[in-house]
């Protein structure tokens, strides 16, 4: 095969369009080897909107295996009394804290490893492969072993009363002592979706969430000879399902994409390896841990028009959760799909993936804010026959949902810019959706027409945000093709010279 720019590109249609500088010899070739089980850029040839589609579907069956477990799981604790149900609610912010810090690794890792494939730097990308999984390892273990210390202290300061204490405490030495094995498949998974496949992470995180529901009623409350544990017994149940993923993940990412390295890493190595994932960590997860944060003070300001203003709050967004699910999962897809094609070169075909993401979104965002503004007060009456909580929360579902496809521009602009290693843009929408514009638009609401207009102005922030993203994310796909088609007029001159 020829080393040469060829003179037409495959477009997003199926047609064909000047390359104008933006192929890549190597991008093309590494996309060569994506058959089954090669390892090479899967994504950087074919048709656009079926491969993000794809991606999206199989992300989403992942997401809904995750988020049944963890009703489910909910659900059994409820069952053991009011003391172990707080006890459980004291976790989250600790969940939180891990779930960002995995989130930005896995940011991190996904960026540099789909540039590296879509770039046919194979050996490059098992490098960095090898070198994040040993970061997520410590980082998990330096946590781990400060939780086991600080356990106690950390929660007795919380506030958390004796009894409900000692139900924490069982839950978090089991869950800490598992940190590894919950934060490494995290990062595995990240990489075969970076590799271009969503499948099998999908197929392990939805098998291994049924293990998890299966075992939780067995460990929790006992079953023939096995006693039952209590609260500690979910710790254990979630331990064994995570050790599962962690054992699949590592098969899969070296038996289906050849992912790892297994030269003996030098410091200057990991080094040098650290320094790239952690470029795009270090922001992503700086944004993640603000979310908390956001959630925490939007709260307050919703608790102090009283329970019925929580209640109807708390319904709307457990209701909110399902509805973006779909948005979420395609936000997630955008990523390995733009970092191979950015490797590659194929500017062109970033460009195409995000016009139709957006698309997407925003004529999801329509169908789904449709349906809530019909049907949000039937759905609310499921979660509560108060009827004040009920009329609240259909306000809610009929403001807020008109902002949904915006959401999805918002997290597909942050998630493409991250992927092209450039995270500061990323992190500063990230920030306003969270902080600098929600929670201003949201007391402004607040004055202005109270609890309702906390939810116009939560709505009214993403739409603001939405416009941000859009601008920044179209100002640095312009800025790479602009440079692109520089770089590619000297190699023209050349060519033509010889």
């Amino acid at each position: 095969m020829s080393d040469e720019i060829p003179d037409v590109l495959p477009t997003s249609a199926g047609g064909t369009a000047p390359s104008k500088g933006h192929g890549h010899p190597r991008g093309h070739n590494g996309g060569m080897g994506g058959g089954k089980g090669g390892g090479g850029a899967r994504l950087t040839e074919g048709l656009v909107s079926k491969q993000i589609l794809n991606l999206t579907r199989y992300l989403l069956m992942g997401t809904l295996a995750t988020m049944s477990f963890q009703l489910a799981d909910a659900y059994f604790v409820a069952q053991l009394g009011t003391s172990a149900l707080a006890a459980l609610a004291f976790t989250f912010p600790m969940v939180m804290i891990l779930h960002a810090i995995a989130l930005g690794l896995g940011t991190g890792v996904t960026s540099v490893v789909s540039r590296a494939v879509g770039n046919g730097e194979l050996d490059k990308a098992r490098v960095l492969t090898s070198d994040a999984i040993i970061l997520a390892f410590i980082v998990a273990l330096i946590f781990a072993i400060g939780g086991l210390l600080l356990v106690e202290p950390l929660y007795d300061a919380m506030g958390a009363e004796p009894h409900v204490l000692e139900n924490i405490k069982s839950y978090m030495h089991v869950w800490f002592v598992g940190m590894p094995v919950m934060i490494v498949p995290l990062i595995a998974n990240s990489v075969i979706r970076a590799f271009g496949d969503a499948k099998f992470p999908s197929l392990i995180m939805g098998g291994t969430a049924i293990l998890n529901i299966f075992l939780d009623p067995i460990l929790i409350f006992g079953f023939g000879p096995i006693p039952g544990y209590g609260l500690q017994g979910a710790a254990i149940a979630l331990l064994i399902s995570r050790f599962v993923t962690f054992a699949l993940s590592l098969y899969v990412l070296q038996a289906r994409v050849h992912g790892v390295s297994y030269k003996v890493p030098s410091f200057g190595r990991l080094l040098h390896s650290w320094n790239q994932l952690l470029h795009i960590a270090l922001p992503s997860t700086a944004t993640q841990l603000i979310q908390p944060v956001s959630a925490g003070i939007l709260t307050t300001l919703i608790a102090s028009y009283g329970a019925t203003a929580v209640a109807a709050y708390g319904i709307a967004t457990r209701i909110e959760m399902f509805a973006l699910i779909f948005v979420m999962s395609l936000s997630i897809a955008i990523a390995p799909f733009v970092g191979q094609n950015a490797g590659a070169g194929r500017l062109d075909r970033v460009r195409d993936a995000i016009k139709f993401a957006y698309k997407a979104s925003l004529a999801y965002g329509v169908v789904v804010a449709g349906i809530l503004a019909m049907a949000g007060g039937f759905i609310a009456h499921e979660f509560s026959d108060d009827g004040a909580v009920i009329a609240l929360a259909a306000f809610y579902l009929l403001v807020v949902p008109v902002s949904y496809g915006c959401m999805g521009i918002i997290n597909i602009s942050s998630g493409s810019l991250n992927a092209m290693a450039r995270p500061m843009p990323a992190m500063v929408i990230g920030a306003a959706k969270s902080m600098v514009i929600q929670i201003p638009c949201a007391y402004a609401g607040s004055i202005l027409y109270g609890i309702k207009g906390v939810f116009m102005g939560i709505a009214a922030s993403t739409l603001t945000v939405a416009i941000i993203a859009f601008i920044l994310a179209r100002r640095t796909v312009r800025s790479e093709l602009q440079r692109a088609d520089a770089s590619a007029i000297p190699q023209t001159a050349t060519s033509a010279a010889e």
